[in-house]
């Protein structure tokens, strides 16, 4: 995959994550414990994400959890906000 499609998926999954934290008042996002088979794009995404600090990403309980970090809220809330990631 592109870079510029890579970044674009990870901000889009920034700010799917920005808007469940809404929608859900904080709770943290179920993701499916197949995902890195199904979609390792997306998964590694969420790993790049936990990373940089933007997300928090982990198993527990025997789930995959991911839940947005205040920088990453920061970052969804910036008007420039797809600038401000790194393309690699």
């Amino acid at each position: 995959m592109a870079s510029e499609k890579r970044k674009k998926l990870r901000m889009d999954m920034l700010d799917e994550l920005y808007q469940f934290h809404l929608t859900e008042k904080g709770k943290k996002a179920l993701i499916p414990g197949n995902l890195e088979d199904r979609d390792p794009e997306k998964f590694f995404a969420l790993e790049y994400l936990a990373d940089k600090g933007l997300i928090r990403f982990k198993a527990e309980n025997g789930q995959l959890v991911a839940k947005i970090t205040q920088f990453g809220i920061n970052l969804v809330k910036t008007p420039m906000m797809g600038n401000a990631l790194p393309t690699a």
